[in-house]
């Protein structure tokens, strides 16, 4: 039998706790708990303090996910943390390997969601489709009126391109919603240029 001890995770003794998850609801829309993946650590920030075109950040929690744990879990924060821990534990490693594989094309449409209003705030989702694209989903909260939100669907099969698919929502209802082709030497996103616009109009018309 060897001598040679167990290389042990680092980050088993480090664990969301209920004071960040706290910390994360005062926070508000936009509010993310992320950890670097050179760093033994979680901590709470905001959207709009990350240059999301940094692979570095691994998001792992965003403030729509803990709206709906705590209310998966009847409002009980000493639920929802271990509840929280227990899929870190699970995906930590598969959630990092996916951030930092996410495409530079992916992570610049982020940024210009960031600077156009519209803040991050659940964490990324990435899934393969059947036709082996890569797809990955984020949810964004309008700045100036987090009751409307975004998601964003972004599916790429070539390194040049993503098909996207935007779509808005007031409280979770759907309203509206565009597709578009994005490619590396378009500029801003005529797309993510024109959802605030469109959120605006929409809330300018409501009674």
């Amino acid at each position: 039998m060897s001598d040679i001890p167990a290389m042990r995770d680092p980050f088993a003794k480090e664990e969301v706790t209920v004071d960040m998850l706290r910390d994360l609801d005062r926070t508000g829309p936009g509010g993310l708990i992320i950890t670097d993946p050179l760093q033994v650590s979680y901590h709470v920030t905001h959207a709009r303090l990350l240059d999301l075109r940094s692979p570095s950040r691994v998001i792992v929690y965003g403030h729509a996910d803990l709206d709906r744990d705590l209310h998966h879990y009847a409002g009980h924060w000493d639920r929802t943390a271990p509840h929280l821990n227990s899929a870190l534990e699970e995906h930590r490693e598969a959630w990092t390997n996916q951030a930092l594989c996410t495409s530079s094309l992916v992570r610049t449409l982020r940024e210009d969601m960031r600077c156009h209003g519209m803040d991050l705030t659940r964490r990324p989702k990435f899934l393969g489709t059947k036709d082996g694209a890569i797809r990955t989903d984020d949810t964004f909260a309008l700045r100036k009126n987090p009751r409307i939100t975004f998601d964003l669907c972004c599916v790429q099969h070539r390194p040049g391109s993503l098909v996207t698919y935007l779509a808005m929502y007031d409280q979770g209802r759907f309203v509206s919603s565009w597709p578009s082709r994005i490619t590396r030497n378009g500029g801003v996103p005529l797309a993510v240029r024109e959802a605030p616009m469109r959120a605006e109009l929409y809330l300018d018309t409501r009674p």
